[in-house]
């Protein structure tokens, strides 16, 4: 429509769909990135799961352990993701939100599940204080990632004895 008429205005309608073509595919990239994380492409999810710690615990200088228990299984890809997300955001809850002197984070394979545990000792859910910025999705995105696999999260939390974030995914099918 302004081809025939103003080419300023032609511009700027050519730079706009630029700016939104660029902004599509940066977007889309993330999308891409979040299915599949590199850490995943590049190692077991045991392994992935210590890395991510062991990043956590540079960054943050809270010391983390980090176990495995159980034989582990081969899992699909996208229970891989479900797991090492909530781990990522476990820590991050705990760092940001509990004050915690030191976090336990275990992987447990067992006959029938695979269970993720993120332990702090922190101030506990009701000593937590809530972020201004925080639109409290990612307890929730959790929840909904192990529901996709017939899985569940709980969060188990004492005032001043730390929270516990359990996520548990059935290995049948």
């Amino acid at each position: 429509q302004a081809l025939p008429g103003d080419p300023d205005k032609l511009h700027k309608h050519l730079d706009k769909a630029r700016s939104t073509a660029r902004a599509s595919l940066d977007q889309a990239r993330r999308v891409v990135q979040d299915l599949r994380p590199e850490l995943l492409e590049q190692q077991s999810l045991p392994e992935a799961i210590q890395r991510t710690a062991q990043r956590w615990k540079d960054e943050s200088g809270i010391p983390v352990t980090t176990t495995i228990t159980g034989s582990p299984l081969p899992l699909h890809p996208n229970i891989e993701v479900t797991l090492l997300r909530a781990a990522q955001e476990a820590l991050h809850n705990a760092r940001k939100y509990s004050r915690a002197t030191a976090v336990q984070l275990t992987l447990s394979y067992m006959n029938d599940v695979v269970i993720l545990d993120v332990e702090d000792n922190g101030v506990g859910l009701d000593g937590a204080e809530p972020s201004p910025l925080s639109g409290g999705y990612g307890l929730q995105a959790m929840r909904e990632r192990a529901g996709q696999w017939g899985g569940s999260v709980t969060v188990e939390s004492e005032p001043g004895e730390g929270t516990t974030v359990s996520v548990v995914i059935p290995l049948s099918g």
